[in-house]
């Protein structure tokens, strides 16, 4: 259900009069007095006047029968909901937390800071809008995350009567369809997404004339909705909301299946060793700025050649493509940075997040043919089966929400695909975190030096210290770099799961020294002893910028955490991917300004964050066209029906 309200300008993007902070307060002010009737005994006697568990879940049943106005049902919800946290939880929320949850339940992306609490705002907001909508789900970044967080609040929903459920990469299709019948649940966001592609794949068996919600009918006497996982889209409640809706979006959901011709395993080892023998500039040519190979005319020819005396083999594209294929890989693609070797298996690195993908392969030929470099068995290829871009599968919900510590500066996309504003909420204590200024180097060993040195003055400090690299690969050369100066840290490589976050929560104690990916252990809470927090709190040392500025902010989010003392430093070098990439002359401009150190003096990020501002606006245009070629791809099957 949505309202139609004036709208108001906060900042430079328009929001609708029902989040305002003022009309917020309002609501909080109503849950809050709703909340102290639940939690209150009504007489002199309080064992016997309390209200029972029975009846909290009573009143939560009737709430979601009756016909009342929106906001005094979300009221009422919260209220429920509210003192469910302080039965179950032991803990009254906080008016921010009520506050977001409301704002979330009302259809906005609430700007929260890191350690807010927003597992359990994201909660009662599931809990308000249980009140409304048929069912309700919570999209996380990863299964561990949505396994995590469903057991957190799992306590809340039950006592209100409510059903829930974790989605789980290991569920067979008959109990994902049984969780889907919950009234809220979790679940990685693309797990969402990939269940509503195989129902696609099911109602293409019963109708092939067109995909889509609204084919579901009835053949031959049955409903095609009892066959199917997914059957409604009322409401999505999205954590971690920037990561989910527009860094994950860069590339569609994708459901694949094996391919059903044969093809020579022999092809991808053969176009390896080709590829040692082809010459730079003579056979073909790279350009690692724009991460692209291609064969001359005399590489094509001494292909062609090389073919012919290997004899017959079994190919699925031109010869010419598992060459290039074999050179990206062996050139372009970096094992523990762009990928790394997990049980035998090629497993993709997120790039923005140093995230480890889940059931994720490259495409064309081109897995296999990192497959052959690293002499793995080489799996057979995969063809797609179904696809939709993560902006048209969000959507199709009625209503998208959530919330994520960095939203600003996205607000334009998340309205023009999801038209869903932001809110931002202030912390519930100010923070204190201390911005340091972030220093420039002519090249990585002038900045790894300088990095060295800060370490072991932090180290001295005793205070606990995380440092965040880009890649894997980055993080093990620096660990090895502190090692051969006595400093022994603990690494983390972006493998979100539960031996990550017991690491991570413990990099409040002194004398703590991690080195992680920008994102390893994000969504764990870093809580500092009484001994950290007097000295100074914890120190985030960043190794570089990231292209996107959002993921500068998550990180340096680790710190100072719910109104605790904390600082955080980037230091960047001139030879850095982000430069290589994208900003040749402003590497130029550091470099030419260095001292002999290998120091600049002169302050470069007004310079660095315009560049990463163009970055994000390209990414954003490459994002449109993904979603253009999407519809286009639509109107094309429906004039073909």
């Amino acid at each position: 259900m949505q309202l139609t309200t004036p709208l108001h300008r906060i900042g430079n993007y328009l929001l609708p009069s029902r989040f305002k902070s003022q009309d917020l307060d309002t609501l909080v002010a109503a849950a809050r007095r709703g909340e102290l009737q639940w939690c209150e005994s009504q007489g002199d006697d309080p064992q016997e006047d309390a209200v029972t568990d029975k009846q909290l879940a009573d009143e939560f049943a009737q709430l979601r029968t009756d016909d009342v106005a929106l906001d005094e049902k979300m009221v009422r919800a919260a209220a429920l909901g509210s003192a469910a946290v302080r039965r179950t939880m032991g803990f009254s929320m906080h008016d921010v937390q009520l506050k977001g949850a409301l704002a979330t339940a009302r259809g906005a992306i609430i700007e929260m800071q890191t350690g807010e609490g927003k597992t359990v705002v994201s909660g009662v907001a599931a809990v308000i809008r249980a009140s409304i909508d048929e069912s309700v789900h919570v999209a996380t970044t990863t299964d561990y995350l949505a396994e995590r967080d469903h057991e957190a609040v799992e306590p809340i929903f039950a006592l209100l009567g409510l059903t829930s459920a974790a989605l789980s990469s290991e569920d067979k299709p008959e109990q994902c369809k049984q969780k889907y019948q919950c009234d809220i649940v979790y679940g990685p966001g693309y797990a969402f997404g990939f269940d509503y592609l195989r129902d696609q794949l099911t109602i293409r068996e019963f109708e092939s004339l067109t995909l889509g919600r609204d084919t579901l009918q009835c053949i031959n006497g049955t409903d095609i909705r009892n066959s199917l996982i997914q059957t409604t889209h009322p409401c999505i409640i999205v954590d971690e909301a920037d990561s989910v809706l527009i860094d994950e979006a860069a590339t569609p959901l994708i459901l694949s299946g094996s391919e059903t011709y044969a093809e020579s395993a022999e092809a991808y080892t053969d176009a390896l060793h080709l590829a040692f023998e082809l010459e730079v500039d003579t056979d073909y040519t790279i350009d690692f700025r724009t991460r692209q190979i291609e064969l001359t005319d005399a590489g094509r020819d001494r292909s062609y050649d090389f073919l012919k005396n290997v004899g017959r083999l079994d190919l699925s594209r031109p010869w010419t493509a598992y060459v290039e294929n074999a050179l990206f890989a062996q050139y372009l693609l970096v094992r523990d940075e762009h990928y790394v070797i997990q049980e035998d298996e090629i497993a993709l690195v997120d790039q923005l997040t140093g995230r480890i993908f889940d059931d994720r392969t490259l495409r064309g030929g081109l897995h296999q043919a990192v497959e052959a470099k690293e002499t793995l068995t080489i799996n057979p290829p995969t063809r797609s089966l179904a696809r939709i871009t993560r902006q048209r599968f969000f959507q199709m919900y009625d209503t998208v929400c959530g919330m994520t510590g960095t939203a600003s500066g996205s607000e334009a996309e998340l309205l023009h695909f999801y038209k869903t504003p932001i809110v931002p909420l202030p912390p519930n204590v100010p923070c204190k975190r201390i911005q340091m200024p972030t220093r420039f180097f002519d090249s990585w060993d002038s900045k790894c030096k300088a990095i060295v040195v800060e370490v072991q003055r932090l180290v001295a400090t005793r205070r606990p210290i995380l440092i965040g690299t880009r890649t894997i690969r980055e993080s093990v050369l620096l660990s090895e770099l502190l090692g051969n100066h006595g400093i022994i840290g603990t690494i983390l490589n972006g493998v979100q799961d539960d031996d990550e976050a017991q690491v991570i929560a413990k990099a409040g104690q002194p004398e703590s020294l991690m080195i992680a990916t920008n994102m390893a252990g994000r969504g764990t809470d870093i809580k500092l002893s009484e001994e950290s927090r007097a000295l100074g709190g914890l120190h985030v040392l960043a190794t570089s910028c990231n292209s996107s500025h959002r993921v500068d902010r998550q990180l340096a989010g680790r710190s100072a955490r719910q109104g605790d003392p904390g600082s955080c430093q980037f230091f960047v070098a001139a030879d850095d991917d982000l430069f290589q990439q994208h900003g040749e002359k402003l590497s130029e401009q550091i470099k030419t300004a260095a001292t002999p150190t290998g120091e600049s003096p002169k302050d470069f990020s007004a310079h660095l964050f315009a560049l990463q501002q163009m970055i994000e606006r390209v990414s954003f245009d490459s994002r449109c066209k993904l979603v253009q070629h999407d519809n286009w791809m639509d109107s094309i099957r429906e004039t073909m029906v």
